[in-house]
């Protein structure tokens, strides 16, 4: 059995200050119910802040203390990474401290791996499909096929966010001693009150980049349905970006850029439908797109693209559609009763409802559960 006064360590896959994603949610709501201590990934110029104290870490959110990692460039390249791998290992060791006893060490980074000397039950986190979407990361995907399957080898328990990717992680034939189990991602709080009104119009919030199906968006557009991009954009290829650009300039559409996540929920309320247009790749098939959950916290119907995640969801609040002629007829039924005027309350509410059974806090729960199991 595990100690749940003992801290849970998770290795992250992003930074504490980068974009709120899974990793960040979880802990959040982890914080409320144990001690978390949050590992950064390895990043270049954070030499002048690893200091040799074994509190090392800053309480960064109720519960849970953040660990930052120095790197160095071509972090993943030998003999780079083994620099690398052992501050890792360093940091964590130091601010576990005392006996090295943890209630979980949780792996939730393509290029983590489990600390030595440091106990606890051994948790892998599965949150995208890291091997499809090396080139995305920067990384080789070998390098990290590799790493996983190491991982996945000492790990007492491995979790993964979509049925997809449980699959996907099967079909690569990682040598695993434990089966993969879903806990896939979950819903904010929900906006507690129906907007005055809504508008005829969709909306797509979270980062904008190749991930997207653009030919979607567009269609959108040129049926006349104006559209709102909510996000920052981070789309590397060149003729991807021309065509965001001339969407994002066209008289139908609005973008703004990144904003506060307290204010996500009543901006988007007010749509009348939320759209998940992702592209055909492994990586979006083995993905739970967090914008989902974000609409239907805000009372906002969906339009996905026919993705895994979206049919498991299994409700009305959330339609799968397959190409540009499906997707756009579905967005257009969705805008236009809001436009003859008809209720959306009884919908609303449904959605809201759907959202709260699917809370970060029910994922939180599931997770310890899992590990104290």
């Amino acid at each position: 059995m595990t100690d749940p006064r003992e801290p849970i360590v998770w290795i992250a896959g992003v930074g504490w200050d980068d974009m709120t994603g899974t990793d960040k949610r979880m802990v959040l709501e982890l914080g409320r119910r144990a001690d978390v201590l949050w590992v950064d990934p390895p990043r270049r110029g954070g030499w002048s802040r690893w200091r040799p104290d074994p509190r090392t870490g800053e309480e960064v959110a109720p519960g849970v203390r953040r660990v930052r990692i120095p790197g160095l460039p071509g972090f993943t390249r030998w003999p780079v990474r083994a620099l690398t791998r052992i501050t890792t290992e360093t940091s964590v060791r130091r601010a576990v401290g005392g006996s090295l006893r943890t209630r979980a060490v949780v792996v939730a980074n393509p290029t983590g791996g489990f600390p030595p000397g440091v106990t606890g039950r051994r948790v892998l986190y599965v949150t995208d499909d890291w091997i499809s979407g090396a080139s995305l990361m920067g990384l080789s995907p070998r390098y990290l096929r590799r790493t996983l399957s190491r991982t996945a080898r000492e790990a007492d328990r491995i979790a993964a966010v979509s049925p997809g990717l449980v699959g996907r992680i099967e079909s690569l034939g990682m040598p695993v001693t434990t089966p993969a189990v879903v806990l896939p991602n979950g819903a904010p709080p929900v906006c507690t009150t129906e907007p005055a009104r809504r508008v005829p119009e969709a909306g797509v919030v979270g980062t904008l980049n190749e991930r997207l199906d653009l030919s979607l968006l567009e269609g959108v557009v040129d049926a006349g349905i104006r559209l709102h991009l909510i996000g920052p954009r981070s789309d590397r290829d060149p003729e991807f970006g021309r065509r965001l650009d001339r969407l994002a300039a066209d008289d139908l559409v609005e973008w703004t850029d990144r904003i506060p996540a307290d204010e996500l929920c009543s901006r988007i309320g007010v749509l009348a439908v939320g759209l998940a247009p992702y592209a055909d790749t492994a990586f979006n098939r083995a993905s739970f797109p967090l914008k989902t959950f974000d609409y239907l916290a805000a009372g906002v119907p969906v339009v996905s693209s026919d993705l895994p995640a979206s049919r498991w969801i299994g409700s009305e609040c959330v339609e799968t559609a397959e190409g540009t002629v499906g997707f756009v007829s579905a967005v257009r039924s969705r805008v236009e009763a809001v436009r003859r005027g008809e209720s959306t309350v009884e919908l609303a509410d449904r959605c809201r409802e759907l959202a709260r059974s699917h809370s970060w806090a029910r994922r939180a729960q599931e997770l310890l559960t899992s590990i104290d199991g």
